[in-house]
């Protein structure tokens, strides 16, 4: 059988599972055994016929538009020491990073002065916060708003905070996936105040437009952090996304 046989007959402009898959691929061939079905659906997701939208959760590429991304950042020296400090000191540790400048990607008003968020399990807060601060004195641990824009750095910000459960696992290394900053940047605290709102829109739908986006597990932090109602409605009032999961 040939794989491209399988794409005519996938459901087109809505998700759908597994289960699905695997009942098209055996219209086909009845006797197709589990294990090359999954070859199958990994060999389509690997040529972009497939984008992933959460956990066994797909949606076939049309024909015409070039397969979207996953996302990445090259991310600054700065950031990478930080991260190889910690990672030499803590090698088991549990923690994610990301950088303010990654949204230059997406915002018209470019970013000037970075700042570098570390999240670290709850226990490991105070001991990567030492650890830092040692060695750059104007880090910061879980600061307030206010305690924030009164103690930041001449150059780059370090603030280190608290990662709270069910955040999505990075996609690379130790660096923060792409649904959780569109999450965070909705949150009444730091990350939600260092860009103007009005930017906000361009954001996401440039995101949305570039990169693979899983919005299952997006979502799903969002309820974690008590915005889910804020996200939904930013994205369906602000925005020309179309949402696949909703």
């Amino acid at each position: 059988m040939n794989i491209a046989d399988i794409l005519p007959r996938l459901p087109s402009g809505k998700v759908f599972n597994k289960n699905t898959f695997r009942k098209t691929v055996r219209s086909i061939c009845q006797d197709c055994s589990e294990s090359s079905i999954n070859w199958m659906l990994v060999a389509l997701r690997k040529r972009g016929n497939l984008i992933s939208v959460g956990a066994g959760k797909y949606y076939l590429v049309s024909q015409d538009i070039h397969a979207k991304k996953l996302y990445s950042y090259p991310h600054s020296s700065e950031y990478m020491n930080l991260e190889e400090i910690i990672a030499n000191a803590y090698p088991l540790a549990n923690f994610q990073m990301w950088e303010l400048i990654q949204m230059n990607d997406f915002v018209n008003h470019q970013i000037v002065k970075n700042v570098i968020f570390i999240e670290t399990e709850p226990m490991l807060v105070d001991t990567v916060y030492e650890l830092l601060h040692e060695k750059r004195p104007y880090a910061m641990i879980q600061p307030t708003v206010d305690v924030f824009y009164k103690q930041r750095a001449p150059e780059t910000d370090i603030v280190v905070q608290r990662l709270l459960s069910e955040a999505p696992s990075p996609d690379a290394n130790h660096s923060c996936a792409i649904e959780k900053l569109l999450v965070d940047l909705l949150s009444p605290k730091i990350p939600g105040r260092l860009i103007e709102r009005s930017e906000y829109p361009r954001i996401y739908e440039d995101v949305f437009r570039k990169y693979n986006i899983n919005e299952t597990r997006m979502f799903r932090y969002a309820k974690r952090r008590s915005l889910y109602d804020v996200l939904i409605s930013f994205i369906t009032t602000r925005t020309n996304i179309r949402l696949m999961t909703i």
